[in-house]
């Protein structure tokens, strides 16, 4: 369900074919401090799921320059993911 309501809200700039990630290859990412796993990507923009303070679960767009790929050691994300 909420990869239906991420997607409604695609970046209208963007009209590249989008491609996913393997579930269980998803590339570790931060986001402006934001951590989590990329989920899909298009030509310009890359789909996210993040986990808050809270453990609520979210999924949206960020612009491709804005995701930094980081290693394992790196990442701060919950691991509920």
């Amino acid at each position: 369900m909420a990869r239906l309501d991420a997607d409604k809200v695609r970046p209208m700039d963007d009209s590249s074919p989008i491609r996913d990630f393997p579930k269980y290859g998803r590339p570790l990412v931060c986001v402006n401090g934001v951590y989590g796993k990329a989920v899909a990507w298009s030509h310009s923009y890359g789909l996210i799921e993040w986990l808050d303070v809270s453990g609520k679960y979210h999924l949206g767009w960020a612009q491709s320059a804005s995701i930094k790929r980081v290693t394992a050691e790196e990442w701060k994300g919950s691991s509920g993911l």
